[in-house]
């Protein structure tokens, strides 16, 4: 690719990334509603989206809604522009994919909610952001538990969707951190 064809591409990239944040502000999401980006390295199966939204409904009450978005193909791409668009409050996503966004400060520390040591397959360092005294942040490299495997939770094992590398994570961007650790929470039961 010359340099002209690749600049073009990282400006149409830069312009969808841009859209997309834009259109994220748009709304149509309410308060009581948690939205969950499910990717795997092999897609998922066919209906798995509407099997687990309606476990996690059944589990979480009138009080909270779980809309899941599947991606039915693995895609780089498309995992950048849903963390560039904000949109999600929980993504599942393939380990190596948690430990590259996790070390640019994509994934919130989760030690405060879950016993690290329960789940030492998402313990990694990871980027987390500090505030210093003339209210700019830095980004610190530091050991956390940053996702939950899915092969763990009992909403995957009873749906036959358990892959080993697959996990939970709750992004930097999640509206309401306390919110998606109910919905993992529910996962978990």
């Amino acid at each position: 690719m010359s340099g002209g064809r690749k600049m073009r591409g990282y400006t149409v990239l830069a312009a969808l990334i841009a859209l997309v944040t834009l259109l994220s502000g748009c709304g149509g999401k309410d308060a009581n509603t948690v939205t969950v980006f499910l990717m795997g390295q092999n897609g998922a199966p066919d209906g798995m989206a509407e099997q687990l939204k309606e476990k996690l409904e059944a589990s979480l009450g009138q009080d909270l809604k779980v809309e899941f978005n599947v991606s039915p193909i693995y895609n780089n791409q498309k995992l950048l522009l849903e963390y560039a668009g904000a949109m999600n409050d929980l993504i599942i996503l393939p380990k190596q994919d948690m430990l590259d966004y996790g070390k640019q400060g994509s994934n919130v520390p989760l030690d405060a909610y879950f016993n690290k040591s329960d789940y030492a397959e998402g313990v990694f360092e990871g980027g987390v952001e500090h505030k210093s005294g003339d209210e700019q942040t830095e980004l610190k490299q530091e050991t956390h538990l940053y996702g939950i495997p899915v092969s763990n939770l009992k909403l995957f094992k009873d749906a036959g969707y358990t892959p080993e590398d697959l996990f939970v994570t709750i992004p930097a961007s999640a509206g309401n951190v306390e919110r998606s650790v109910q919905v993992i929470n529910a996962m978990m039961k």
